[in-house]
């Protein structure tokens, strides 16, 4: 089932907010969010960081310093309480370290309670682990997550701070589990959450599209599945997207996208532009949405000598302010600035945004304003469904084989610019390989179906590091 739609005027939607990711920045990840005029940064509080050697004896100090930081900039802090020590693992399954373990049974809510009393005054959101469906992040179950972590941890925050929010999963788009994921944690604990929260990485079709054909499209992940026929027979049926699942279960809270992205080089034009691009797209797509209603994007910023480069800035400290910034950044300054449905002061005609979705960005480009006063570029068409059609690609030219998708493809071909195995760094989500983007033949499709592929990741220095064969 597609979302409903907002009016033509974009401008009369309800408020939405977005974010960065920035690991545990105490200064360029924060400054870089404040630059941009977003509200929000996601953080690693993590446990084995906070807790790492006994229990009940608990390192505060990197954390105090975060949240002293993002207060005294404006900013409000999403906290994602996750990674085991070792002291609290059930048994490390994957021989490769800890931090991905089940927790024994109760210790996970006592540091989730000690967090929030500590923290409660100025953070008042919290997410329960970060991508449980991947292997590199939790080698757990559906139900292991669900007893072990969600249930605990959300009663934990709730019982802690009456008043203070609770979202997840935090579900990465890789591979075809995620949708069992979600449906498995909607049937069991829905009350638990206040907020419904996943990741995608995925690109977007070409203006009009709707579906990938050879590889799942962002809007197969977000609202509407991919489906492949030949004639009357279904030869390919993806996972079910965020919302159909949310729909199945007539869950309607709010729905938080805590991690996009597309990695782009300083200097390199083409990479920069399209990181750009990827950035307006997803707001483009999000602000048409009442129902997802914040964005936080991976990442705030690069930091030399990473290979990594998804931040919207590069830190520097010679440079003005400690940072150079690339478009993206630009682009977001842009829109908060301007589009009021994120809090800006002019109008749909004048924000950076395609807001109808047809390839025209602000007047005079868009001819359905007559002015950049104009309140409205028209009303935005829902999204084709994937025509089914075999050998060809219905869009999905953007597939962002260095932002994450699925990995998958139609049999885990890569042809992203980033390389299979490797992650973004820095610790944020899972980075995968990209998705096929050229048409098979039916026998190679049918073929390929067959296959998986989920690509492995590696995290950054500023989370333990983990990786999977």
């Amino acid at each position: 089932m597609l979302a409903a739609w907002a009016s033509a005027s974009t401008a009369a939607a309800s408020t939405k907010e977005l974010g960065y990711n920035v690991h545990q920045s105490t200064d360029v990840g924060l400054d870089a969010a404040k630059d941009a005029g977003l509200g929000w940064v996601r953080v690693d509080f993590n446990w084995v960081d906070a807790e790492p050697a006994v229990q009940g004896t608990y390192d505060w100090t990197r954390f105090d310093a975060i949240v002293s930081a993002a207060d005294a900039r404006g900013l409000k802090v999403l906290a994602v309480l996750a990674y085991t020590p070792a002291w609290a693992s059930q048994g490390d399954t994957k021989a490769d370290g800890s931090n991905n373990d089940i927790p024994t049974a109760g210790t996970y809510a006592p540091f989730v309670t000690a967090v929030v009393n500590r923290y409660k005054a100025k953070v008042t959101h919290y997410e329960i682990w970060n991508e449980p469906n991947l292997g590199q992040f939790f080698e757990g179950t559906p139900q292991d997550y669900i007893d072990r972590i969600l249930v605990p941890g959300a009663d934990a925050v709730h019982a802690a701070c009456a008043t203070c929010t609770v979202m997840g999963p935090g579900l990465a788009t890789i591979g075809t589990a995620y949708a069992t994921w979600l449906d498995a944690v909607l049937m069991q604990a829905a009350p638990k959450l206040d907020i419904i929260s996943g990741h995608i990485y995925a690109g977007f079709p070409v203006p009009g599209g709707g579906a990938g054909t050879t590889s799942d499209s962002f809007f197969n992940k977000l609202e509407s599945h991919r489906v492949i026929k030949v004639g009357s027979a279904t030869i390919y049926e993806g996972p079910l997207s965020f919302k159909e699942v949310l729909d199945q279960h007539a869950v309607t809270k709010p729905f938080w996208m805590t991690e996009t992205g597309k990695e782009g080089t300083l200097g390199n034009a083409a990479e920069e532009e399209a990181q750009r691009l990827y950035t307006r797209q997803v707001l483009d797509v999000m602000v048409n949405r009442p129902w997802w209603t914040t964005t936080i994007f991976y990442e705030a910023f690069d930091e030399p000598p990473s290979p990594y480069h998804f931040g919207g800035v590069v830190h520097d400290p010679a440079a003005p302010g400690g940072f150079r910034p690339k478009p993206m950044q630009t682009l977001l300054k842009q829109v908060t600035s301007s589009q009021p449905a994120f809090g800006g002061t002019k109008t749909d005609c004048d924000d950076g945004l395609d807001n109808d979705l047809d390839g025209l960005v602000d007047f005079p480009a868009d001819t359905t304003c007559t002015s950049l006063s104009s309140t409205s570029e028209g009303v935005a068409p829902v999204p084709a469904a994937d025509a089914g059609v075999v050998g060809t690609s219905s869009g999905d030219p953007g597939s962002t084989g260095d932002g994450g998708g699925d990995g998958l493809g139609d049999g885990g071909a890569s042809n992203g610019d980033a390389p299979a195995g490797v992650s973004s760094g820095d610790g944020g989500g899972c980075r995968a390989a990209g998705e096929g983007s050229s048409g098979p033949t039916l026998l190679a499709l049918a073929t390929l179906l067959t296959l998986g592929g989920i690509a492995t990741a590696r995290r950054r220095q500023q989370r333990p590091q983990k990786r999977t064969g």
